[in-house]
């Protein structure tokens, strides 16, 4: 039997609780003690976040505006999504800035697990009738992003800077286009921290844009080029 996940984070704030976390504790580290055990803690917050940004996503898409006044966020008594998960963070909790970004991050792990589940559904239907024709699922250019967010590869803050430096898709940048640039970015910002992966993603856009603006150049000289010829 699964445990519920307010237990799960109940009982990890009880042993936190029950914990010497004093700055006197800290200080009788070792100088290797006090390496490994700040890694431990930033694995420990990096898997927390993740499941933050999921709960976020969550509460964010049960108060989406479409469903108006049955929205939970409106039902509480707050104006949008990121007003009722920013004050369930409680005084001292973050700008309503980083709260959008933990709702992004969340939302890109979620459709990211959405997809897995449609692609597993149709591979089961693919398995079991062999006959029919193969399904399609879309899988956002971002899943990789959100599966990062998920497994702990990327932090929720890095995910997000890396998704708005590369944008959205427009004219003569496509999905696919982004999705290979995403690729390139997840290996090389494996190490590198929020600002510098959003510096990083931003290059990789740029780049990307200038990329497209001389190909749309060469094409029309050669479009003015072929009707000089027939003139």
């Amino acid at each position: 039997m699964t445990t519920p996940l307010e237990v799960v984070f109940a009982d990890l704030s009880g042993s936190l609780a029950r914990s010497d976390t004093s700055a006197r504790a800290f200080a009788e580290l070792s100088d290797d003690g006090s390496e490994s055990t700040h890694r431990a803690i930033a694995h420990h917050l990096r898997e927390v976040t993740a499941a933050y940004a999921l709960s976020a996503a969550n509460m964010a898409n049960r108060s989406d505006w479409t469903l108006g006044r049955e929205g939970l966020s409106r039902k509480k008594g707050y104006n949008s999504p990121e007003d009722y998960v920013q004050a369930l963070g409680g005084g001292g909790g973050g700008t309503k800035a980083d709260t959008r970004r933990l709702i992004e991050a969340g939302t890109m792990a979620t459709e990211a697990e959405a997809a897995r589940d449609r692609q597993e559904q149709a591979d089961v239907l693919a398995r079991e009738h062999p006959e029919a024709p193969p399904v399609e699922v879309h899988r956002p250019w971002f899943a990789p992003l959100g599966d990062a967010v998920t497994d702990g590869t990327l932090s929720a803050e890095a995910a997000t800077a890396i998704r708005r430096g590369l944008g959205e898709p427009a004219v003569g940048v496509t999905e696919e286009m982004l999705a290979e640039a995403l690729l390139h970015l997840l290996t090389e910002c494996r190490t590198l921290n929020a600002d510098q992966a959003a510096k990083a993603a931003r290059h990789c856009r740029d780049s990307i844009d200038a990329a497209g603006i001389a190909s749309r150049a060469d094409a029309m000289r050669a479009r003015q080029y072929l009707r000089a010829g027939t003139g």
